[in-house]
């Protein structure tokens, strides 16, 4: 009884893209400048990054701003844009779905999961 309360539970507060992509999507940076860049991804910080770097982004509809900063080069700045994510496709007739994918942002992913960042002195 309780598994089958439990399943109707999951089966109605969740959705397919959030289920098997979540809210986050991890991305790889690469830079020609290899070591002492500070990067900030959607305002959170990292400090004296050693590329290539892998980290998680959040989905959503809202493009995702990277800045890139290095002592005796010139600041960074790159747009990871977002496109849509066909995992929510498996929601076809779950309207549910489609809006717990679209207010979690997992119905987005990143455009590429690999970025080049080039910074110059």
């Amino acid at each position: 009884m309780k598994l089958g309360v439990c399943s109707i539970l999951l089966c109605t507060t969740t959705s397919c893209a959030s289920i098997f992509c979540g809210t986050k999507a991890k991305v790889t940076f690469d830079c020609n400048v290899k070591s002492g860049v500070n990067l900030t991804i959607d305002g959170i910080k990292h400090h004296n990054v050693e590329f290539p770097f892998t980290t998680k982004v959040k989905r959503g509809f809202d493009d995702t701003i990277v800045k890139a900063e290095a002592e005796n080069y010139k600041p960074e700045t790159l747009v990871i844009d977002k496109t849509f994510n066909p995992v929510s496709i498996i929601n076809l007739c779950d309207v549910l779905g489609w809006a717990i994918d679209a207010a979690t942002g997992a119905i987005t992913k990143p455009a590429n999961n690999y970025y080049q960042i080039e910074m110059k002195k």
